[in-house]
């Protein structure tokens, strides 16, 4: 009797299963990181270039956010030195898009932007793209739902102060600073 070196149609279907199974439990898993880290270095690029635009006004105009007397004052000094591409004109608050994607939405009751009393920008790193309906603006319960949760997504809030752009809530802190979840 002749010994055969080859796999058994019944090797090659267990082995393919196996391999099936694993690759359907760790996939999405994997999907889902990804991402997460396309999300926090697309929040990392919206706050540095919210931050340029800052430096820009105060560099060349010697305005800072402190000087914003109402709300179209913010939505203004920042889309002056961003690449914008279109204003969003249907929803509740002022947003605009930029050339990278992004959408960014400057919350009501923007004036004054300090420390003490900070303004705040929603961006959203996906732009249209879902998860999230951003249409309808946003409102200050869901700016502080979102500065509150546990898992990093396609929005942030972001708090403008005078000296800046700084992630506002501890995911987005995190996203920034550290790179975690």
């Amino acid at each position: 009797m002749k010994k055969s070196l080859a796999f058994t149609l019944a090797e090659v279907l267990i082995t393919l299963t196996v391999i099936g199974v694993v690759a359907a439990l760790t996939i999405p898993s994997v999907i889902v990181k990804t991402n997460q880290q396309e999300y926090r270095t697309g929040f990392k690029k919206a706050v540095t270039v919210l931050n340029q635009a800052i430096t820009m006004n105060m560099a060349k105009d010697d305005e800072s956010p402190k000087d914003m007397e109402n709300d179209g004052d913010l939505f203004d000094y920042l889309k002056r030195r961003m690449n914008v591409i279109n204003i969003d004109t249907s929803a509740t608050n002022s947003a605009f898009y930029t050339a990278d994607g992004f959408r960014y939405e400057v919350t009501d009751n923007n004036t004054e932007c300090a420390y003490s009393n900070p303004c705040f920008v929603m961006v959203d790193v996906n732009g249209d793209k879902g998860p999230h309906d951003v249409n309808n603006g946003i409102t200050n319960s869901e700016l502080s739902d979102l500065a509150q949760r546990e898992r990093v997504s396609d929005m942030f809030p972001i708090m403008i102060i005078e000296s800046g752009a700084v992630p506002y809530g501890e995911v987005a802190q995190k996203a920034l600073y550290k790179g975690g979840d």
